[in-house]
């Protein structure tokens, strides 16, 4: 991983949801922080993500990976159109940098999530071995989540 990285902390009411982390070629991960994912109160950072969803604790095992744009969960986060044409033109990156704008409105984002940039000396280490992972596995988990998905759809109820 010679890539420079760019590293988030989100929270979620004051919880730390995960890290997302943001490479130099585009490569965007968010990692699940293991108090967000084992804690069954935990707030609602999506409903795939909500403690009652079938599939909720396979979907956060593994890191979330996206090459340019975010997850949707985060990208609908961010202004659409002439707003997020605007935003961009200022911090002068393409409207597609969608890690950078959600780093520069991380503090003041719709509902309850915040987005902190982390120096760093900032960065747990935990961090850095999922976004490795990440980076390595990533085709292989999302075949196997869907595999997964697939499999419990087609068994009757």
């Amino acid at each position: 991983m010679n890539d420079a990285v760019n590293v988030l902390k989100l929270t979620l009411h004051g919880e730390v949801v995960g890290y997302l982390a943001g490479f130099q070629n585009g490569r965007n991960v968010l990692g699940f922080s293991d108090e967000f994912r084992n804690n069954e109160h935990r707030s609602t950072f999506s409903l795939i993500t909500h403690p009652v969803f079938p599939h909720s604790t396979t979907l956060m095992a593994e890191p979330w990976a996206k090459n340019q744009r975010l997850h949707p969960t985060l990208s609908n986060l961010l202004p659409e159109g002439s707003l997020r044409e605007l935003v961009a033109q200022g911090l002068k990156v393409h409207i597609d940098n969608e890690l950078h704008i959600l780093s520069y409105l991380g503090e003041d984002l719709p509902g309850a999530i915040v987005a902190i940039p982390l120096k760093p000396e900032e960065v747990p280490d935990t961090v850095l071995s999922t976004i490795s992972r990440a980076v390595l596995t990533f085709p292989v988990t999302v075949r196997k989540i869907w595999h997964t998905m697939a499999s419990h759809k087609a068994t009757p109820r």
